[in-house]
C-alpha cells in the first residue's frame, strides 16, 4: 500500500506487483530473503571495435564538450534494453516481486578528479526511446550541475539529515526502512536516495581502471549494479582461427537473481552487444520490435 493524496492505494508508488509468476519464482524470495545470499556476478567482454571506429567518425570536428562518449552510448543502449527486456526492471521487496513503473539509472559523480573531491549522487530517468544525442545532453547537464556545485532539493534534504546527531540519524534510517517495508516511504525520501532506481552504474573507464565486482545495496530497489571498465585492445580468435586485436571493455553485472532467471539475463547481454554493434540505430528513436529480439532497437 502507498499513499496517493489521502488514500491508501494497493502496490508501491514506484512499482507494480508482478502477477502470475511461476511457482518457483514465488518461492525463491522465501529461500533467499535478502540480496546478500541472492547475488550473482556476471562479466561480459563487450566488443566495441565497431563502436570505437564509429565514435571517431561522428566526433570528427566536434568541440570536446559536444563529443559522444562510450558512456553515452552505453546508457542509451542500457535504457533501450530495459524497455525491450522488462524483467530487468524488477526487484524484490518484502519477499514480493515488483516491476518499476519507470526506468531510472543512478551513478556517482566526482566534482573533481582528485582524492579529496566530494561525490554527488545523480539519478536520471529514461524512457528507453532516447537517442544518443539526447542522452549525451542529459548526462552532460547532470555532470555540469554536479561539478559546479549545483544542489537539488534532494541533495539539500540528505545533507540536512546527515547533520543531525548520530543516534538521531540511526533512528531516522530505521524509520525509513520500516516505512519502505510497508510501502509508505514518502516520495521526497525515495527521490533523494539513489538506491531507489532501476540500476546503479559506475564508470571506471574514465579513470582508466578495470571494472570491479561490486556489491548490491541491501536497501532500495536496484537489482542490477553495473561496473564499466576501460576500453583496451585484446587478442581475440576470429572466425578464420587467426588471433587478431580487437577493442573490448569488461562490463561486470552484479545481479539479484530473484528478480529474473539466468537465461533471461544472458540473453539480455546478447541483445546489448547487438545494439552496441549497430550504433547508428541509437541515433534515432527505436522502432518497436518484439521484446528480446537481438538487434531489435
Amino acid at each position: 500500500m502507498f499513499l496517493r493524496g489521502r488514500r491508501l492505494v494497493p502496490g508501491r508508488r514506484d512499482a507494480r506487483p508482478v502477477p502470475a509468476l511461476p511457482a518457483l519464482r514465488r518461492v525463491v524470495p522465501h529461500l533467499m530473503p535478502t540480496r546478500l545470499e541472492s547475488t550473482v556476478y556476471y562479466r561480459q567482454h563487450l566488443d566495441v571495435d565497431r563502436l570505437t571506429a564509429w565514435l571517431e567518425e561522428v566526433n570528427a570536428g566536434r568541440a570536446p564538450e559536444d563529443r559522444i562518449r562510450f558512456f553515452h552510448v552505453f546508457l542509451t543502449a542500457w535504457a533501450r534494453l530495459f524497455r525491450l527486456r522488462p524483467e530487468l526492471n524488477r526487484f524484490v521487496s518484502a519477499r514480493r516481486t515488483y516491476e518499476h513503473r519507470d526506468i531510472t539509472f543512478a551513478f556517482t559523480v566526482k566534482q573533481e578528479m582528485n582524492d579529496e573531491a566530494e561525490e554527488v549522487q545523480a539519478l536520471i530517468p529514461f524512457t528507453g526511446t532516447e537517442t544518443v544525442e539526447e542522452v549525451r545532453a542529459r548526462v552532460d547537464e547532470v555532470l555540469h550541475r554536479a561539478r559546479t556545485g549545483g544542489r537539488t532539493g534532494n541533495d539539500r534534504l540528505v545533507e540536512t539529515l546527515v547533520r543531525l546527531p548520530r543516534p538521531v540519524v540511526a533512528g531516522v534510517a530505521r524509520t525509513i526502512w520500516a516505512l519502505d517495508a510497508v510501502n509508505l516511504l514518502p516520495r521526497a525520501l525515495e527521490d533523494a536516495l539513489p538506491v531507489y532506481a532501476s540500476s546503479y552504474l559506475v564508470n571506471l573507464g574514465s579513470l582508466h581502471a578495470e571494472a570491479p565486482f561490486h556489491h548490491l545495496y541491501q536497501r532500495g530497489t536496484a537489482s542490477i549494479f553495473v561496473s564499466i571498465g576501460t576500453i583496451r585492445p585484446e587478442p581475440v580468435v576470429d572466425d578464420a582461427g587467426a588471433v587478431v586485436a580487437r577493442r573490448r571493455v569488461d562490463v561486470v553485472y552484479t545481479i539479484d537473481e530473484r528478480a529474473t532467471d539466468g537465461f533471461y539475463l544472458v540473453h539480455s547481454s546478447q541483445v546489448l552487444q547487438a545494439m552496441v554493434d549497430d550504433p547508428d540505430s541509437l541515433t534515432r528513436p527505436p522502432d518497436d520490435g518484439p521484446a528480446g529480439t537481438p538487434g531489435a532497437t
